[in-house]
């Protein structure tokens, strides 16, 4: 039997190479989501079997509305504590109680792990195409046996980032009221100002920021000192 060409073995590790560069951007941007969401949420405690977030002063945030244009479900404090909370100024950018919002579909449903996991998909296709046509015209025993091992291993790889393609979790709330953020209370017009010009949906970041904090550490909780205490 003869043993594969040199092109084969270059395109058969070209192939491996596409393949680890797909899934180092997919993790890349499940990585970034979730530093993004942390930071979005200040280090809030978010307690799954309550559905809803702790704050830094121990004080929870309930579920209020579901956006479905956006899939996320918006959360918010009392207005009675938070508008007295003494920590008010550092923790929200917005004259209201806290608000927080959560994205309702995991990584890669949201809007941002469509947009990751299809630029990975399309190199991980790139990765198996490549073998796959060089298989097509092979004539030796060791390129066919090399070529095709490469094409299994490119569709193991690759076949995994493609599953949100043919699966959407819906993990509608039913208990929840709609509130799209285009009806959204203090929406920003994301259209070029201007008579006659249409209005714009907010994108987003613009839908999210509203529900940022100003919290830049890591910190769970502050530790205020005693009132009563007197230097």
């Amino acid at each position: 039997m003869r043993s594969p060409s040199l092109t084969v073995l270059l395109v058969s590790g070209y192939s491996a190479v596409l393949l680890m560069i797909a899934w180092l951007f997919d993790r890349m941007g499940a990585r970034s989501a979730e530093r993004s969401a942390r930071w979005r949420t200040g280090n809030f405690v978010y307690h799954s079997d309550q559905d809803a977030w702790k704050c830094h002063q121990d004080q929870w945030l309930w579920p209020a509305s579901f956006d479905p244009d956006k899939r996320v479900i918006r959360y918010q404090g009392q207005h009675a504590i938070c508008g007295r909370c003494p920590v008010k100024a550092e923790c929200s950018p917005s004259p209201g109680p806290r608000e927080l919002t959560r994205q309702v579909d995991p990584w890669p449903y949201s809007e941002a792990g469509r947009f990751h996991r299809g630029i990975a998909l399309a190199v991980a296709a790139v990765a198996v195409f490549m073998p796959t046509a060089m298989l097509l015209g092979a004539d030796g025993a060791g390129d066919v046996i090399v070529l095709t091992a490469a094409v299994i291993v490119a569709l193991i790889a690759g076949v995994p980032l493609a599953k949100h393609l043919w699966h959407t979790p819906s993990n509608f709330p039913e208990h929840l009221r709609s509130d799209a953020s285009s009806d959204a209370p203090g929406a920003e017009d994301s259209s070029p100002s201007g008579p006659g010009q249409p209005t714009g949906e907010p994108s987003l970041d613009q839908v999210l920021d509203r529900y940022q904090t100003r919290w830049a550490s890591d910190r769970r909780r502050v530790d205020l000192p005693n009132p009563t205490t007197r230097k």
